[in-house]
């Protein structure tokens, strides 16, 4: 089978994994230059992403992000799907561009309660500065049902 051919069977299968995702209008794109009008798979349901997709033994990851990039346009977000022979898919895309999809999901925790410092947290030499003086010990004030018998004084002669 030739290149050509396998790439189309890629687009073909990560297609595929988009309709079993639930993108149901998930279609190969117009093959034409590459552009943000012909991504190798178009998706209406996102239509902010841009996929180029590969079917390779040995992909260059850089080189494939590259054509995305250049592919996806100022608009859109490039997204690499990427396979070999008998294994699974993995999804690549730049590190800013992923952390604003997780930022808008709804997989980010609530801010926590205030808690200890980070491990990494030093305090200021200031903090250690005033010397730590104990409290007063605290004597209780004897009630007079609590007091002890005092013996009686002695008479003096």
């Amino acid at each position: 089978m030739n290149s050509r051919e396998k790439g189309k069977r890629g687009e073909r299968r990560w297609r595929d994994v988009l309709r079993d995702a639930g993108f149901l209008h998930a279609r190969r794109g117009i093959q034409f230059s590459g552009s943000p009008d012909s991504p190798d798979v178009a998706c209406p349901e996102l239509p902010s992403l841009h996929f180029e997709v590969k079917a390779v033994e040995a992909l260059n990851i850089w080189r494939a992000m590259a054509q995305a990039i250049a592919d996806a346009g100022p608009a859109k977000t490039p997204v690499v799907a990427h396979t070999r022979n008998r294994s699974g898919w993995l999804v690549t895309m730049r590190a800013e561009d992923w952390l604003t999809l997780i930022r808008s999901s709804d997989l980010v925790a609530p801010p926590a309660a205030p808690s200890l410092p980070p491990s990494d947290f030093r305090p200021s030499p200031s903090a250690f500065s005033a010397p730590l003086v104990a409290p007063p010990p605290i004597t209780p004030d004897p009630s007079p049902l609590t007091r002890a018998p005092q013996p009686a004084p002695e008479s003096l002669p």
